[in-house]
């Protein structure tokens, strides 16, 4: 009689455990997939973060460049002048060598 159960208890054991499997590897992919969207969603979260930290400089160091130039009593127009002052295009000099 007790054979009997053992005969039969076996194959519920191993369907039990197979399905307990099935369960463990729906669950690890499924905590993948989380993981990669939180991933994602993390990288969109600090590159949105970096550009706004950098609009952020750039806005006071034009604000430092203009209250400079107000202190040195500089306006618009010098200011201009000498951007193109320091970057004039240069003509090439032709000559002959001898």
């Amino acid at each position: 009689m007790h054979t009997h159960w053992k005969n039969r208890l076996a194959p519920v054991a191993l369907g039990l455990a197979l399905i307990t499997l099935v369960g463990c590897d729906a669950a690890e992919q499924s905590a993948q997939k989380l993981a990669e969207e939180a991933k994602k969603e993390a990288q969109a979260l600090i590159e949105g973060s970096v550009g706004e930290v950098v609009d952020e400089v750039n806005r006071q160091v034009d604000s430092l460049q203009e209250s400079t130039n107000r202190a040195l009593g500089k306006d618009d127009k010098e200011q201009d002048t000498e951007a193109q002052q320091e970057d004039p295009e240069k003509p090439l000099e032709q000559g002959v060598e001898t």
